[in-house]
């Protein structure tokens, strides 16, 4: 993944992180944020994952065991 990739994925949920501003309390903040950011990191590593996947079947056994 190029870092134009990744900026293109982060930049998809900003306004989602500005609009945490108007959160009331920290506690709503927080957990506004880690959802978010599991969100983002979910997304980035399932686009690592695919890119680097030889094959689209993820039952497929390994030829090296190791």
């Amino acid at each position: 993944m190029s870092k134009e990739e990744y900026l293109s994925i982060a930049e998809s949920y900003y306004t989602e992180f500005e609009s945490l501003k108007a959160s009331s309390n920290f506690y709503d903040y927080e957990k506004s944020l880690a959802e978010m950011m599991q969100k983002l990191s979910s997304e980035y590593m399932e686009k690592q994952l695919n890119e680097s996947s030889v094959t689209q079947d993820r039952r497929k056994k390994n030829s090296n065991p190791f």
